[in-house]
């Protein structure tokens, strides 16, 4: 690429990447609990949560500048390259640094040594406050090693904001000092942010018994409090939502591979999830290393606060991926839950097993309850008035069967 065309690239690919930023954020107001504001001393924010929870809103509103004497800003959103897989390093520092230095930087666009040696200097002598917001870099070969160079080499007042390509990419930067991470908690919506309308864009006139029942409703993701907000059957579950089930086909299972997919829905039928439980349910020895892969690239499960060891899904995902699992694997499903009730049965996890055995319209284990695992229950896991629902929905065939 010459010196000419590679400003012309340079020209090019930024006044799409800004038209991009501008698009992105019309409309929404920057909640300042996730951006440079909260976090005043820290060198690098981080945004990592699954599909939908606005992760590219937030780099983006961090490259709105208030103060242009003071401040700079870079934006740089992968999915406007023609091909990313063939932005080098040397193009990365170039575009940064045409969006430092604008048609100044011409005499720095010369070979690919003197671009990258030239962005460190820009950035290393920089008066301003640079911010250098980044929509979907990845691993170390696409840029990554490139920018944690960077921020390792640059002085305080260059800010990195970034929402990687992947949840794991960049996973070195999660142990450096100076980097504030959000997830999934803090990037869903609260009852506060749907009392300030502008915040949603189009959402208009949210009052405060209706901002908590969306909340209640969606769990605050806001890819859903949006569908929420557009659907004309909001009283229905969120996961029956027409709106809701294209979302997850189109936007989720659609990039998931094929093994990933029927994973999730597998998992979507425990009643806890974990590695242990979905191999002895599904008769495999791969469950760890496909909750790695997901949690490494898509992040839709993650620990729960109990356990280590069980992890959760969105309850408005997993209804969802029920419904999928009902429709496409129908005659496995009593054997299934079957499965996960027995499991835990023999584990002394009575709620969970009679919870789900009765889901499977399997009362068997009315037959065999004893005294002692209904003092369990009702004591030791404070479930009273669970009993009593328990025993309502048992034909009385098969109480009769179990008297003396």
């Amino acid at each position: 690429m010459t010196h000419h065309s590679l400003e012309d690239w340079c020209r090019r690919m930024s006044g799409r990447m800004w038209g991009r930023q501008r698009f992105i954020t019309q409309g929404c107001t920057d909640r300042q609990r996730l951006g440079a504001s909260a976090t005043p001393e820290a060198k690098v924010v981080l945004y990592r949560a699954p599909p939908g929870y606005g992760k590219s809103v937030q780099v983006a509103l961090a490259a709105n500048i208030r103060d242009p004497e003071h401040e700079s800003a870079v934006y740089i959103n992968r999915r406007s390259y023609p091909d990313p897989r063939e932005v080098t390093d040397s193009l990365f520092a170039a575009l940064v640094l045409y969006q430092i230095e604008g048609p100044e930087s011409r005499e720095a666009l010369k070979s690919d040594t003197d671009t990258i040696e030239a962005l460190r200097d820009a950035l290393f002598n920089a008066r301003k406050t640079i911010r250098i917001c980044l929509d979907g870099p990845g691993e170390g070969a696409d840029n990554g090693d490139l920018i944690e160079d960077l921020i390792c080499e640059t002085p305080d007042n260059v800010k990195f904001f970034i929402a990687p390509g992947s949840a794991g990419a960049l996973p070195r930067l999660s142990l450096m000092t100076g980097v504030v991470t959000y997830g999934a908690d803090e990037l869903a919506f609260t009852e506060e942010d749907l009392k300030e309308p502008e915040k949603l864009g189009e959402v208009t006139g949210i009052g405060g018994s209706e901002a908590g029942n969306i909340i209640q409703a969606t769990g605050g993701w806001p890819a859903l409090v949006r569908l929420m907000c557009q659907t004309p059957n909001p009283d229905l579950p969120p996961a029956s939502w027409p709106e809701t089930r294209s979302y997850f086909r189109d936007n989720l299972l659609s990039v998931l591979p094929r093994h990933a997919r029927r994973f999730v829905c597998n998992a979507a039928m425990l009643e806890e999830i974990s590695a242990e439980c979905y191999d002895y349910v599904y008769k495999t020895q791969q469950a760890d290393q496909e909750i790695s892969f997901l949690n490494e690239k898509f992040a839709l499960l993650a620990p729960t606060a109990a356990s280590g060891k069980h992890l959760t899904m969105h309850p408005v995902l997993r209804e969802y991926l029920r419904s999928v699992f009902s429709a496409t694997q129908r005659e496995r499903r009593s054997y299934v839950l079957k499965r996960v009730a027995f499991w835990h049965w023999r584990r002394g996890e009575y709620l969970h097993s009679i919870n789900v055995a009765l889901e499977a319209s399997d009362h068997r284990w009315a037959r065999v309850v004893s005294d002692s695992i209904i003092l369990d229950v009702a004591l030791r896991q404070g479930e009273i008035e669970v009993l009593r629902t328990w025993f309502e929905k048992v034909p009385a065939r098969t109480i009769k069967k179990s008297l003396p």
